[in-house]
């Protein structure tokens, strides 16, 4: 199926933040088999699971992975697809993914997006996919910081492993009025909630939405507006959907980035989406307990985010005022750097309670 076609039938089924984080290093080239449930948010007859083979943003220091690295020549051996009631159950039949016709796919290195054709699955809103691939690459990509249970096939037992693809989008056929992107790093993503919990704030945000609204998380661990403004395959993926939730700039700032950086980088990827024909909710950044300079800079990225970058994007929500103490010491978190279940539960009721989303659809 071409990308065209992905893109135009299909929508976000999960709401699952998931990237391509960090590539393997494997002296040879090793065949690794993964399985990993994902609760699916929506219904649909039919699914389709897109794949890259680049990287989206930089892992920790860049040591490892950076924005846009490409993979080696890797290869999806096998994939397939079932679902279950709970998390972790075998399901009743498994049913193969292929990809124009065939079982397998090899992936060039470097190779851009690329999608799985239709596969008839009919599912329901709470249903968990289980997802088995077998891959076969010495260099290829997988998501570090999943915030879900994943597991490799050692022998005959299964054991916590991380290191094998996953979908970067669990497309559905269910019809959608708008697709609505989370742009965001690993705060966006989930980390700081329970494993396979789904209440970080886009999930629970998501819950208070009406169905007609594909939400697709892009957060990713360690991101940076630097990797955003980069205009990579990243940032393409966000100019698909019709609104965008940016929240960027805690990992510039852990970086020690300066202030008029991540206010350019963060006005380049408003410039970009809007260009694309987005709209933009742009998020200040949330508190991090910084200390320092990176304190300082804190608030003047969040000033600027205010009083100027806002004026470019749709609407603005003051992430940062709901999850910050009061003055003087806004910088500091109530709920933790990454907001537990509980902060990320009263930042969802806060963005939802002010109709941010509805307000920006509803405008000419």
């Amino acid at each position: 199926m071409t990308l065209e076609n992905f893109y135009k039938t299909f929508t976000s089924a999960s709401v699952t933040g998931s990237a391509n984080q960090v590539l393997t290093r494997d002296v040879e080239p090793i065949r690794r088999t993964g399985r990993v449930w994902f609760r699916l948010s929506r219904s649909g007859e039919h699914i389709a699971l897109l794949f890259s083979g680049r990287i989206d943003s930089t892992f920790a220091d860049g040591s490892i992975s950076r924005a846009n690295d490409p993979c080696g020549d890797w290869e999806i051996r096998s994939l397939r697809v079932g679902l279950t009631e709970n998390r972790g159950e075998e399901p009743d039949t498994w049913i193969p993914v292929t990809f124009d016709g065939s079982p397998c796919r090899s992936v060039r290195a470097g190779e851009g997006e690329f999608a799985s054709d239709p596969t008839p699955l009919p599912f329901e809103s709470g249903a968990y996919l289980a997802y088995e691939i077998s891959v076969s690459g010495a260099c290829y990509p997988y998501h570090e910081e999943l915030v879900l249970n994943a597991f490799c096939r050692d022998g005959d037992e299964w054991r916590a492993d991380k290191r094998f693809p996953v979908p970067l989008m669990i497309g559905c056929d269910h019809p959608a009025r708008a697709k609505i992107g989370f742009l965001g790093d690993s705060i966006t993503q989930g980390c700081g909630t329970a494993y396979d919990s789904y209440t970080h704030w886009a999930a629970k945000i998501a819950e208070g939405l009406p169905d007609d609204l594909a939400v697709w998380d892009l957060g990713i661990g360690y991101a940076r507006a630097s990797d955003a403004a980069t205009d990579g395959g990243w940032l393409a993926r966000a100019k698909r959907c019709d609104v965008v939730n940016v929240c960027l700039g805690v990992n510039d700032l852990c970086r020690d980035r300066t202030d008029d950086d991540i206010i350019a980088d963060l006005t380049v990827i408003v410039r970009a989406l809007k260009d694309a024909g987005c709209r933009v909710i742009l998020f200040t950044v949330p508190p991090f307990d910084f200390t320092g300079i990176a304190q300082d800079r804190w608030y003047a990225v969040n000033r600027a985010v205010r009083e100027s970058i806002a004026k470019e994007a749709d609407a603005l929500f003051d992430f940062a005022a709901v999850l910050g103490r009061d003055a003087p010491d806004e910088h500091l978190s109530v709920w933790g750097g990454h907001p537990n279940a509980e902060g990320c539960a009263v930042a969802a009721r806060a963005y939802l309670a002010q109709d941010v989303l509805g307000r920006v659809l509803g405008k000419e």
